[in-house]
């Protein structure tokens, strides 16, 4: 009977009950799984060539999501510094946008411009008040916060081609756009540059997918343009070996990672405990 005691209970892949070993404990047989499941991993198949397409196209929705924002900069560096007069090219997109709504027939998308609407008239009350806003902070800081609130912007926003914008986004786009308005001459032009951005990133998306190949061209046109001409030519070059290693290389650097790493480890962490845990 004493002998019958002391037989201990064999050792369970189970985290949540306590058992009859120290917590340094390793049981052999678990030692030749955990071996098993490794070259199991590393003999691994690799993802289908349709894996890696549509992690290049989520990948490609958020570099022209991404392109689409510097508009907010280009509008602003226009507006303010070369004093462009912003009201031919906000009555044009208007009209765009306008044309875009009467040949929509999408409920979710007819409610998202009126939420856009909403916000723009908004903005037209309180474009006397963004006018003087921080008129007494130097502009150093206001280009730094500009930054920082971009940096968030674009983190916040979804890779995904069907997923919708998100209220962080829409609310990190405005605090951006409400910053750089404070440096603008006129009511005039706050309301103009307020109304091209909200326009640009908020309403057009609604309507037309930014990846969709002929307004991923006028974009690239346009920023790679501008870059071009306000900046150097080798700004543009940065610009485009980031973009060719970011949609063509990084889609197959993370579907080789999935493939030979993560599916090991995902596999390695429901060795530990049941998927539905029996409490008694």
């Amino acid at each position: 009977m004493e002998h019958q005691n002391s037989v201990k209970e064999p050792w369970k892949r189970l985290l949540w009950i306590e058992q009859d070993y120290p917590d340094n404990y390793t049981d052999p047989d678990f030692i030749e799984l955990i071996t098993k499941l490794r070259y199991k991993g590393k003999n691994a198949k690799p993802s289908s060539s349709s894996s890696v397409k549509e992690i290049r196209d989520n990948l490609f929705n958020f570099y022209c999501k991404a392109l689409n924002t510097f508009f907010i900069y280009i509008s602003f560096t226009f507006i303010h510094q070369y004093k462009v007069d912003p009201i031919p090219l906000t009555v044009g997109m208007t009209i765009i946008a306008l044309c875009l709504t009467s040949a929509a027939s999408d409920n979710r998308r007819i409610l998202n411009l009126k939420s856009s609407l909403v916000i723009t008239f908004a903005m037209l009350t309180l474009s006397p008040v963004l006018k003087s806003l921080s008129k007494t902070t130097a502009s150093d800081s206001i280009w730094t916060f500009a930054f920082w609130l971009t940096v968030a912007y674009l983190n916040s926003m979804s890779t995904s081609i069907d997923s919708p914008p998100l209220n962080v986004s829409t609310n990190l786009l405005l605090a951006i756009v409400t910053v750089l308005a404070s440096r603008l001459d006129s009511t005039t032009h706050v309301f103009c540059f307020l109304l091209g951005c909200i326009q640009m990133n908020i309403i057009l998306p609604n309507f037309v997918r930014l990846s969709n190949k002929y307004m991923s061209i006028f974009t690239h046109i346009c920023v790679y343009g501008f870059v071009t001409t306000k900046l150097d030519w080798t700004y543009t070059l940065l610009l485009g070996a980031w973009a060719i290693f970011y949609i063509f290389l990084l889609p197959q650097w993370f579907v080789y990672w999935q493939t030979y790493y993560r599916g090991y480890e995902s596999t390695l962490s429901r060795v530990w405990e049941a998927q539905k845990p029996i409490l008694e």
